[in-house]
C-alpha cells in the first residue's frame, strides 16, 4: 500500500472476491459518492493479464466477499474539500464482510483508494486478506504544484493530474497558473490579459475549463489552490495592460521566454494597478472556491522600482526603502482579499522576508529548514517546499522520501504550526511529453511523508511498495517512470 496508513492490521486469512456480482452499499445517497464508486468499480478490477470474465466455482473460501459498505456520516450535493476537511476512515474486511466508515465523503475517497490497493490477483481469482486499519493524515496540506505559464498543460493532462494526486492521498493542486512568461487564463473582466498574454490563443484555460477542473478535483478529494504570483513575475500581465508594470528587462529575441525577461514587477504606487488587482482577484473568487489564495511574492527584483517616479513618490509618502515599499503592495492587496474575498493567503517565503510584519496566513518556504524553522519559531503557520523541488531532476525519490517537515529543536505547539508541503514542479524544462514520467514516483515519497506517521522511514520496504506503487499508476493509465532495475510492470 501507498501511503502506508496510520494503523494497520492484517493477518494471513484471505477471501475471495467476486468481481462478477460485485456492489457498493451505502446508507447515504450522495452524487459525489455515487461516481467514485464508479471509477472504483473499474480500480478494483483493472484489466491485467489476470484479469477474469468468469470464476470457476465453486469458491475455495467461504465467506466470499462481494459487497463493500461505505457508511459516510453525513453527506451533502454541495460538499467541498478544504483545508483541515476530515480525511479519516476506518477500513475493515473480515468474516462478516468489508465496510469503510467515514465522517465525510471525503475520508470515504480515501478509504476507497486504500481499499483497491488491498486486492490482489492470481490467475484464478481475485482475492483480500483480513484487514483493520484506522487511518487519517498526518498533515492536513499535501500538495502538488504545477506550473501552466512556462509550459501550458492540456486540460485532459490536468485531469489526469488530478486523479494522479488522489491515487497517492494528495489533496492540493497547487495552481501557479500564471507567470511572467504567459498569461493562460481567461479573464472576462480584462480580456487582454489571455488574448495578449497566452502564447497562443489555444493555450488558454477557459472560464469552463476551470470549473470542469474544479469539479473534477473536487470529485476526487483534491482543492485547487490558484496561484496569482504579485508583484513581480509579471511580464505577462503587461502585454495587455502597460501600466500594471515597470518595465525592467529586455528579451534578448523572439525565443527567449527565460525568468529575467518574465520578471518585471507590477507597479506598487499606482492607484490604477490596485483597483485592477481587486476587479481580477473577486473575478478569479468566484470561479475558485477554495478557501485559500497563493499570492507569490517571491523574487521581486526591488532595483526595477529604481525610477524618478517611484522614488518621487516614496519621497512623498515618507516611505523609506524598497521593502518598505513591497510590505505597501502586500498590505494593501492583503487587506482587500481578507475584507472582501474571505480567503487566507499564502506567500513565497520573500514575503516574510521583506515584508513588516508578515500579515498572511502561511509562509510557503522553498529554501531551507532554517527559514521554516524561523517561521514556526515566530508563531506563522508554514508549508515546506524545499528538497521537494520536482524540477530538480537529478534528485531522486529517496531524497525527497528521507525529507523530514518537522525541523529539529521545536516545540509541539510549533511543530504543529506546519500545515504540510508540497511538490514542486516548475516547468521550464518540463512539459506534457515528460511530465507524468518526471512526477509520480518521486511526489509519491513526498505523499507518504506527509501522510504516513513520522516513524515510517524504512527504505527496503519502501522500494518493494513503491516499486507496486508505480506499476500502479502504469496500469492506470500514468505512465510512471521506473526507478531502479527490474523485470517492470505487468
Amino acid at each position: 500500500m501507498w501511503p502506508t496508513p496510520a494503523s494497520l492490521q492484517q493477518t494471513a486469512t484471505i477471501y475471495i472476491i467476486d468481481h462478477i456480482s460485485w456492489k457498493f452499499v451505502a446508507p447515504i445517497n450522495n452524487s459525489l459518492l455515487l461516481r467514485a464508486f464508479t471509477r472504483y468499480s473499474t480500480l478494483f478490477f483493472p484489466p491485467t493479464t489476470y484479469h477474469k470474465q468468469s470464476h470457476p466455482k465453486p469458491f475455495p473460501t467461504d465467506p466470499v466477499i462481494d459487497t463493500l459498505t461505505v457508511d459516510v456520516q453525513a453527506a451533502s450535493e454541495s460538499d467541498q474539500i478544504l483545508f483541515g476537511t476530515d480525511e479519516s476512515y476506518t477500513l475493515q474486511v473480515s468474516d462478516s464482510g468489508a465496510s469503510i466508515r467515514s465522517p465525510n465523503v471525503f475520508g470515504a475517497l480515501r478509504g476507497l483508494e486504500t481499499f483497491s490497493q488491498l486486492i490482489t490477483a492470481n490467475e484464478l481469482f481475485y482475492y483480500i486478506n483480513e484487514t483493520t486499519i484506522q487511518d487519517s493524515p498526518r498533515f492536513p496540506w499535501r500538495g502538488l504544484l504545477i506550473d501552466t505559464s512556462r509550459h501550458w498543460l492540456p486540460v485532459p493532462m490536468i485531469l489526469d493530474i488530478i486523479a494522479g494526486c488522489s491515487y497517492s492521498k494528495i489533496n492540493t493542486l497547487h495552481w501557479h497558473v500564471i507567470d511572467g512568461q504567459s498569461f493562460p487564463l481567461e479573464s472576462k473582466v480584462y480580456p487582454l490579459l489571455n488574448l495578449e498574454g497566452a502564447y497562443r490563443l489555444d493555450q488558454t484555460y477557459s472560464q469552463e475549463d476551470v470549473a470542469k477542473i474544479v469539479s473534477y478535483a473536487n470529485d476526487h478529494g483534491v482543492r485547487v489552490v490558484p496561484e496569482f504570483d504579485m508583484p513581480a513575475h509579471a511580464t505577462s500581465w503587461g502585454f495587455g495592460y502597460d501600466f500594471m508594470t515597470v518595465k525592467c528587462y529586455q528579451r534578448a529575441n523572439d525565443y527567449d521566454f527565460n525568468d529575467g525577461w518574465g520578471d518585471d514587477p507590477m507597479d506598487p504606487t499606482n492607484p490604477e494597478v490596485y483597483q485592477f488587482i481587486q476587479n481580477f482577484l473577486t473575478e478569479m473568487a468566484s470561479l475558485f472556491p477554495d478557501n485559500w489564495f497563493h499570492l507569490g511574492g517571491d523574487e521581486v527584483n526591488q532595483q526595477c522600482w529604481n525610477t524618478t517616479a517611484i522614488n518621487q513618490y516614496m519621497k512623498d509618502h515618507n516611505i523609506a526603502s524598497y521593502d518598505e515599499l513591497e510590505t505597501l503592495f502586500i498590505k494593501n492587496v492583503n487587506e482587500f482579499v481578507r475584507a472582501k474575498l474571505n480567503k487566507k493567503l499564502a506567500y513565497w517565503q520573500e514575503v516574510f522576508q521583506h515584508t513588516t510584519p508578515f500579515i498572511g496566513d502561511a509562509v510557503d518556504v522553498w529554501i531551507d529548514s532554517n527559514t521554516l524553522k524561523s517561521v514556526i519559531t515566530k508563531g506563522i503557520p508554514a508549508i515546506q517546499s524545499f528538497g521537494w523541488y520536482l524540477d530538480h531532476l537529478g534528485d531522486d525519490w529517496y531524497q525527497f522520501y528521507k525529507q523530514e517537515p518537522i525541523p529539529a529543536g521545536v516545540t509541539p505547539a510549533q511543530a504543529a504550526l506546519v500545515l504540510g508541503g508540497e511538490g514542486s514542479m516548475w516547468s521550464e524544462t518540463v512539459d506534457n511529453t515528460n511530465f507524468h514520467q518526471k512526477v509520480w514516483t518521486r511526489v509519491s515519497a513526498i505523499a507518504e511523508r506527509l501522510w504516513s506517521p513520522k516513524t515510517v522511514t524504512d527504505q527496503e520496504d519502501a522500494v518493494m511498495r513503491l516499486s507496486h506503487h508505480r506499476c500502479r499508476y502504469n496500469v492506470r493509465g500514468i505512465p510512471a517512470e521506473p526507478f531502479q532495475p527490474g523485470p517492470g510492470c505487468y
